[in-house]
């Protein structure tokens, strides 16, 4: 190192460097995390939960839980915590049984220290009026009791090392190892992990640097250093050569698919839909719901109960925590494949919003003004209306999936903003909601504006037509009224008291009804009217165990019921929560907003009082929109754009072509099997510039790595593929006529050609990494044999598409 004084300036520039670019966090952990229904939680979790008898081969040795239990009771008593155990009633001997919702496989896995630390940091959290539960915390059980601190951060993650177990709140369960690595911000769908167990992967993000960290400082290192670097040659020639390469490509691409010709074309319409009983269409999307966590995304359980309060359902085997008031679930279940294909058919694959300009939205504002809706601010209105106006006029929105949880939501999407359909069995609706962009940042007052959905269509249920009917909007408009509280019933004890905590939360009660006064005029605000008596329901969750259903509720004029509760935020501050009105009381995943009818003032909480003032604030107002419609886009004839230049425009046939027969599209291996892929389906569709997504290159083909691009481009052409027909001939072996091919060719084709079985909307790829060396065998000798063999027909594990 030289002694001049530039060596150590550079060093010290580009530790300078590096701080400067760092900034406040703008997205919480969960964002990183896997979706609850994902099949890579459940697999973590049988993983996890097999390590409860064994570790790497050697089984667990029983922990000395005398040697913490100790500090454990000095900690409760200390802290005045009371002996409880609220969250998973675990008991000596391995005994435990969490909440519903929680991981009770993974937990039973658990030592009586760790299982003890997650009820004294519920219990520590509850002191300071949270129920961790609804807190977006990850809180590092290895450490001791006395030791854990900062465990009440929300929305962040600490450092992650390869020993600690980070439990998340929300979840109930631990941080897998996927999501762990990223955390670690290494990107996880591109990595083929499959025999990787979830410790070792685990390990692998302890052991590993943030990407974000080392990007920056590699950033820093090129940003001072730049003029140190030596230039190339000749950096013209460099681009012109990469150019070249690229170009030769994307010829070579074109050649190796080979067999289009043997194909039959027919036309594809995109926009036909048919008809159905909407009413039977809604029971069938019920009855095939997710009735229990553990059903995941395409799974049912047996038997199913009911809680008759508040309508909850788990099988019988996950729930019994919270109590309920349980009976048998008279639901006959139907398969959720079966209703998804059923309903698919219903819906246009491309819709639009039409009818909504800056007119008519000036109109609806003085429309709300006067019927009490409430006014908006010209700054508000002007953000507001700008990102309205640009999600109805440009966007197309397109099929991208079904989505199963407690209630079906059809997905569709557009660059800007999302359109899902809700089937409740009451009051199905279309929702619409803007995203904002990605520039704006975390509090700008755009963000704000646009969290709840900014318009809704609800058809009529009796009707044939998902498309049919009047839409509202949701004018940004803030209202607050006084209203009052009171109590009636009798007293109970509070949740604090219920969960044993000592100090000045011993023996706090509240009310089991509570009446709810609302004036005149907060009623002609509303989008509903909520003044009633509201029964409380402790053994049926919510947060804070909160739960109040409103009595003699106008369910029987086909509205929903209406519940009032403690509604948390994930990630905000404790003070900031507030109990809402609404009919939604299902738990919610990472970045879902529930529909709220009203909040109250966060300030307000349960107590024994006879009876409350506090104010009740009113997020926008509902305005019906005579001039809007929702429309399919596109049938077999479609009119696209000519050119840039030339904005005319043409009619143009969406068309897709498939084998008549297997037999069709039989290949030699001996000659291009191996080195070229054989057409199974081509599709043509025109495409409008400015709704084409980027995979799409003007006048070249394109290939798609399916094992790292695979699950973003064919979500991007479910609006394609869900219109195509099955190819069912294609699953099965099919007899070839000719194979007098060498083993070794057949080898090297089992070895290095991926299997892919189209089944519309299902791709499969096989690889032989997942086949056992006994069925890679077993495929080699049928192979080997001398009469005609058994074959699967196969294509390369490419997807190749292109913009004409």
């Amino acid at each position: 190192m030289k002694k001049d004084g530039k060596i150590e300036n550079l060093a010290d520039k580009w530790a300078l460097t590096v701080k400067d670019m760092k900034r406040p966090w703008s997205t919480p952990f969960e964002a990183f995390l896997l979706d609850t229904d994902s099949p890579n939680i459940h697999r973590a979790r049988l993983d996890l939960a097999a390590a409860r008898d064994y570790k790497d081969g050697v089984q667990r040795k029983p922990t000395d839980w005398n040697r913490c239990e100790s500090r454990h009771q000095r900690a409760r008593q200390d802290e005045q915590l009371g002996a409880l155990r609220p969250l998973t009633s675990w008991q000596e001997a391995g005994i435990c049984k969490g909440l519903d919702w929680t991981w009770n496989d993974w937990l039973l896995t658990q030592t009586e220290r760790v299982l003890d630390l997650l009820e004294i940091s519920t219990l520590r959290m509850a002191k300071d009026g949270v129920d961790s539960g609804f807190k977006a915390c990850i809180w590092n059980v290895s450490q001791n009791v006395d030791r854990q601190t900062g465990s009440g951060r929300t929305a962040l993650a600490p450092c992650l090392t390869p020993n600690m177990i980070p439990w998340v709140t929300t979840r109930g369960g631990p941080v897998t190892g996927r999501e762990a690595l990223a955390l670690q911000g290494i990107p996880v769908r591109e990595l083929l992990l499959t025999s990787e167990s979830e410790d070792q992967l685990a390990d692998l993000a302890g052991n590993a640097m943030t990407t974000t960290v080392v990007g920056s400082s590699m950033l820093a290192a090129l940003k001072i250093a730049v003029d140190k670097l030596v230039p190339g040659d000749d950096a013209e020639r460099d681009a012109a050569a990469i150019e070249e390469a690229l170009a030769v490509e994307d010829d070579a691409v074109a050649k190796r698919i080979i067999g289009e010709d043997r194909l039959k074309t027919s036309q594809l319409d995109l926009a036909k839909v048919t008809k159905a009983d909407l009413k039977e269409m809604l029971d069938l999307a019920e009855r095939s719901s997710r009735h229990c966590q553990c059903e995941g995304r395409s799974g049912t359980s047996s038997p199913i109960e009911e809680c008759t309060a508040c309508g909850y359902r788990a099988c019988k085997s996950c729930g019994g925590r919270p109590d309920h008031h349980y009976a048998p679930c008279k639901n006959v279940r139907v398969q959720p494949g079966e209703f998804e294909k059923r309903f698919k058919e219903l819906l246009p694959m491309r819709v639009q919003i039409a009818g909504v300009t800056s007119e008519v939205l000036s109109s609806l504002r003085k429309k709300a003004e006067e019927v009490g809706k409430g006014t908006v601010t010209s700054r508000d209105w002007d953000l507001w209306s700008k990102a309205v106006l640009d999600a109805f006029s440009t966007a197309e929105f397109r099929f991208r999936y079904m989505k199963r949880q407690y209630t079906w939501t059809a997905v569709y999407e557009a660059p800007n903003a999302t359109l899902d359909l809700f089937l409740q069995n009451k009051t199905p609706e279309w929702r619409l909601t803007i995203k904002c962009p990605a520039t704006e940042p975390v509090n700008s007052p755009l963000r704000g504006l646009l969290v709840h959905p900014v318009a809704r269509l609800r058809f009529d249920v009796s009707g044939q037509d998902v498309l049919g009917g009047p839409w509202e909007l949701c004018i940004p408009s803030r209202q607050t009224f006084k209203i009052d509280i009171i109590g009636r019933g009798e007293l109970v004890p509070s949740w604090h008291a219920s969960l044993g905590l000592g100090g000045h939360y011993e023996g706090t009660q509240r009310w089991s009804q509570v009446e709810v006064v609302v004036p005149e005029a907060a009623t002609k605000a509303l989008d509903r009217d909520i003044a009633g008596t509201y029964s409380l329901l402790p053994k049926c969750g919510q947060a804070m165990n909160s739960l109040h259903k409103k009595e003699g509720s106008d369910t029987g004029h086909g509205l929903p019921q209406l519940y009032f509760f403690f509604d948390p935020t994930r990630c905000g501050e404790a003070e900031d929560d507030s109990y809402v009105f609404s009919t939604s009381i299902e738990r919610l995943d990472a970045a879902t907003e529930r529909a709220v009818i009203a909040i109250l003032d966060p300030k307000w909480r349960e107590s024994a009082k006879a009876q409350d003032k506090t104010n009740l604030e009113i997020r926008g107002g509902w305005v019906t929109c005579e001039e809007a419609h929702l429309t399919a886009v596109g049938g077999s004839d479609i009119a696209v754009i000519n050119g840039k230049n030339d904005t005319s425009q043409k009619l143009d046939q969406a068309t897709y072509s498939v084998p008549v027969s297997a037999e069709s599209i039989s290949s030699k291996l001996d000659s291009e099997g191996c080195s070229h892929a054989t057409a199974l389906l081509t599709c043509r569709v025109p495409l409008d510039p400015a709704h084409s997504e980027s995979m799409w290159r003007q006048g070249a083909w394109g290939e798609i790595d399916i094992l790292h691009q695979g699950n973003a481009t064919f979500a991007n052409l479910a609006w394609i593929t869900e219109r195509l027909p099955s190819l069912e001939g294609l699953s099965k072996w099919t007899t070839l006529a000719e194979a007098t091919v060498s083993s070794h060719h057949v080898r090297r084709s089992e070895l290095t050609v991926r299997r892919k079985e189209l089944l519309v909307s299902d791709v499969l790829l096989e690889h032989p990494r997942f086949i056992g060396s006994s069925e890679l065998a077993r495929r080699t000798r049928m192979v080997e044999t001398p009469r005609a063999p058994l074959l699967p027909l196969r294509t390369s594990s490419k997807l190749a598409v292109m913009n004409t």
